[in-house]
């Protein structure tokens, strides 16, 4: 598969981390179908039968080549793999019912929905001033910075020109362009984003955030200069929806996955103990 994608020699790295992911995969459904089987969800035999009978592999001229299945794919699947393959479909079947019961978990709500589409969408245009702290180079105390700030602060409030003023006080304001929600959370970092985010969110253009924030060893002073709200359609929805239920699946089932694991760790730990 990796020569398809130009790699005509796999590492040893390489192929040891297609073997742990490999061996995660099995690990992951072993316990799925284990843990199914507990819950009480079982695969009847009629179903496994029609699920051998409908697959292609298996089907001649429309019909269920049997002679195929028993003589020859059968034998060699044991060879292969050491395990019946009748035995082995019936613990993948019986998984893939735990799945889809925990997918049937996965409840995405209207304003989760909403809030994604916000936070990719709506785009604002900010203007801030940075002011270094103490230990930084020639950085204010804390409480120079906020006088500082809070001059600003005051001036734009006031709709007064604060180009003397930034000179004076070897500062210059940095403007943005149109910018989602999650591009100003990288500007302002994750950790640190939430606070000034929901000021901004709360301005009106032209309008300052009262206080200024302190962000790592920098305060920041915030001004909304712009703010486009976006036009969402039922597509853009329905499309948002399935991404939001789809990673809310994939949690939940990573979820059960490492609870299974850990159990199966605890379990073989106290067996052998005893």
């Amino acid at each position: 598969m990796l020569k398809q994608f130009g790699q005509n020699e796999v590492t040893p790295e390489i192929q040891q981390m297609l073997e742990n992911q490999v061996m995660q995969r099995l690990i992951g459904s072993a316990l799925l179908s284990q843990a199914a089987y507990n819950l009480g969800l079982r695969v009847p035999d009629i179903e496994l039968a029609n699920e051998i009978r409908q697959n292609p592999n298996f089907r001649k001229d429309g019909k269920f080549n049997e002679s195929f299945y028993l003589n020859q794919f059968k034998p060699w699947y044991e060879r292969q793999n050491g395990s019946d393959f009748e035995y082995d479909l019936r613990q993948d079947l019986l998984s893939d019912k735990l799945r889809k019961a925990l997918d049937s978990a996965a409840v995405v709500s209207k304003q989760e929905i909403e809030t994604q589409l916000l936070l990719q969408n709506t785009q604002l245009k900010v203007k801030k001033i940075t002011i270094a702290l103490k230990p930084q180079a020639e950085g204010k105390s804390l409480e120079e910075g906020k006088k500082i700030a809070q001059e600003w602060i005051s001036a734009k409030k006031d709709k007064k020109p604060t180009e003397e003023w930034l000179k004076a006080q070897n500062l210059k304001e940095e403007a943005t362009e149109d910018q989602s929600l999650i591009q100003l959370q990288g500007i302002f970092g994750r950790e640190d984003s939430l606070p000034i985010l929901t000021c901004l969110l709360a301005l009106n253009p032209g309008e300052v955030c009262e206080s200024p924030f302190q962000v790592k060893d920098n305060l920041i002073a915030v001004e909304l200069v712009e703010r486009k709200n976006p036009s969402l359609d039922a597509a853009q929805t329905d499309a948002m929806a399935k991404q939001l239920e789809m990673g809310q699946k994939s949690q939940i089932l990573s979820g059960v996955i490492d609870l299974l694991t850990k159990q199966a760790k605890i379990q073989t730990y106290v067996t052998k103990r005893n």
